[in-house]
């Protein structure tokens, strides 16, 4: 009988294989030593020929191969080409005849494979990824492919192909490895903030303590000139200001006896009745008697730093105690209580004003840095999709991935649209949404959150829904919150089976309606209440806002954010929307 290209079929069969883009395809007979029988009707040498050319096209691709093939007989290998003997550190024949088990680290694998090899007869293809073990120890993460030659033989030669995956293996590690770092670093700063934040409290709370130990040390004095309704100054023997009483300090402005110095040597606000000007110092020793039982007398006025001026009577007498002065009275002409609480006002306003003016400029400078590289990485990933069109259609996880960083890039470039659209006075734009698609982009903005909590999420929206009229990224941040709380809250408790559902309907009156229910641990009914208030959160690193800014959201397209209260398992939260979005 004489065997030609055509009756190697099984053979070319168990060489046809595609490893990320490197296809080998070989047509020929095992045994290229003998002697092909001729073709019917054709020339004997003919058919010697074809054999011969096909022998030597298979010693070549089998030579030359970037990838590791073998041949191999009850496991022991029959033939090697040099990639693979190159692989696994071994010399030219070294593993012929040698049992599969020197290339396996694990007699637990090596057994496996054993296991799986005798299912070939019916399936014939055995596909894997396991490391291999080379001649000096170390390990190479490979791709592995198997045939039988003759399916119907199962003492048949099996054909194996080998592809080292272990760069592939290596990058997968270290990123791995640099997302856990990445992790660790987000942790470590996340910790250091709450020793920050706990420090600063320990330290309002220190300088607290200090203001009512000055508080208490000064009750030590003189009832009388503490509570009198005059301001009371007490020099000592060279003049200088050792003692000032609290109506003095209301006077004048001053927390304390240094402050009151420092403006008493350094402001010149006091003017006399004859015209003359100078600073509260020259006044208090112009007020200030040489001798005792002399009192001197002057009346002044004072440009308070609110520019309206105060008017004093100003009396000193010395004191006659060793090492002290004089004391020096003020006597407050105008309407102190009023005018005080006037000022005490106009304080807090500007102090309010000034923190809402800096939050403004914060925020439009944050939006505004965010901006450019947001724009930046959003063409450069227009760019990676352009130059690796063709590529990206052969690795459609490769190209899912790179849809979900734009479409990442594009909400942040819209959230910090709307940040500068708030802090410039402008309303975000409204525009029509379909509060179906939203569902869906959103729920598939967090597949890879839902895939690494094991979580599976039900849809049950209505298809008679009418398109609302809001903002599209605050209404997708509000379902964002509540499915990541839900995900979170599962994930942390253990759930198993975790579940989630997303319920749209259409309510009477030109309404809609949002649930997002979950089979979680639920909020406990104590924070029930309170779940939607700031810094509210059951979370051990959570900030407890993200509620609050939902509800906000919400209220603010003219709709409510409630919590279920009757629910036993879980948590539910319901939101109503108006199709057409309240304007207040």
């Amino acid at each position: 009988m004489i065997r030609t290209r055509a009756h190697c079929g099984h053979l070319g069969r168990a060489l046809g294989h595609n490893f990320g883009g490197v296809i080998i395809s070989l047509h020929f007979p095992y045994a290229p030593n003998r002697v092909p029988m001729g073709l019917p009707n054709a020339p004997l040498d003919t058919a010697v020929r074809s054999a011969e050319t096909d022998r030597l096209i298979y010693e070549q691709v089998f030579d030359n191969a970037l990838v590791g093939i073998c041949f191999m007989q009850q496991r022991r290998f029959l033939r090697i080409n040099a990639r693979m003997e190159e692989m696994l550190g071994y010399a030219q024949g070294e593993l012929l005849g040698q049992s599969v088990r020197a290339v396996y680290s694990r007699q637990e694998d090596f057994d496996e494979v054993g296991r799986i090899i005798e299912t070939f007869p019916t399936s014939n293809r055995y596909v894997h990824e396991r490391p291999l073990v080379a001649k000096d120890g170390s390990l190479l993460w490979c791709l592995i492919s198997g045939r039988m030659i003759d399916p119907q033989d199962p003492e048949t030669t099996s054909v194996w192909i080998v592809q080292d995956m272990s760069s592939k293996k290596q990058a997968e590690d270290q990123l791995a490895r640099s997302n856990q770092r990445l992790e660790q670093i987000v942790q470590s700063r996340t910790l250091n903030l709450q020793k920050t934040n706990a420090a600063l409290k320990l330290e309002v709370e220190r300088r607290r303590e200090s203001e009512r130990a000055m508080i208490e040390s000064r009750e030590k004095y003189r009832v009388l000139i503490r509570n009198i309704p005059l301001g009371i100054v007490i020099t000592d023997g060279a003049g200088e200001i050792v003692e000032i009483n609290p109506a003095m300090q209301g006077f004048f402005g001053a927390n304390d006896l240094d402050a009151f110095n420092r403006m008493a040597a350094h402001t010149s606000c006091a003017v006399l009745g004859d015209g003359t000007t100078m600073n509260l110092r020259d006044l208090i020793q112009a007020c200030s008697p040489p001798v005792t039982r002399r009192v001197e007398h002057l009346t002044a006025r004072w440009a308070a730093p609110d520019g309206k001026p105060r008017w004093f009577d100003v009396a000193g007498v010395r004191v006659p105690v060793r090492d002290l002065g004089c004391a020096i009275v003020f006597l407050d002409r105008t309407e102190q209580r009023r005018a005080r609480a006037r000022e005490h006002a106009q304080q807090q306003q500007l102090a309010h004003a000034t923190r809402l003016s800096m939050m403004g400029q914060f925020a439009s400078a944050l939006a505004h840095e965010l901006g450019q590289p947001l724009n930046a990485c959003i063409s450069y990933a227009a760019g990676i999709e352009h130059r690796l069109g063709p590529e990206l259609q052969k690795r459609p996880d490769a190209q899912e991935a790179l849809s979900r960083i734009q479409l990442h890039l594009h909400q942040a470039g819209d959230v910090v649209k709307n940040v500068r659209a708030f802090v410039a006075k402008h309303r975000p734009e409204d525009e029509e949404i379909d509060l179906a698609a939203l569902v869906h982009g959103t729920v598939d903005l967090l597949q890879l959150q839902l895939r690494e909590a094991a979580v599976v999420v039900k849809l049950r929206i209505a298809e008679d829904l009418p398109r609302l009229r809001g903002t599209r990224v605050e209404l997708q941040q509000v379902l964002v919150n509540l499915l990541a709380n839900a995900i979170d809250a599962m994930r942390g408790a253990g759930t198993r089976k975790p579940q989630i559902e997303v319920r749209v309907s259409r309510l009477p009156r030109q309404r809609v309606r949002l649930v997002v229910t979950d089979n979680g641990p639920g909020v406990p009914e104590a924070m029930r209440e309170s779940v939607f208030q700031a810094y509210t959160t059951t979370k051990a690193g959570g900030l407890g806002m993200g509620l609050m800014m939902c509800r906000t959201i919400v209220e603010s397209h003219g709709g409510d954010l409630l919590i279920d209260p009757k629910r036993k398992r879980g948590a539910a939260f319901r939101a109503t929307l108006p199709v057409e979005k309240n304007e207040s």
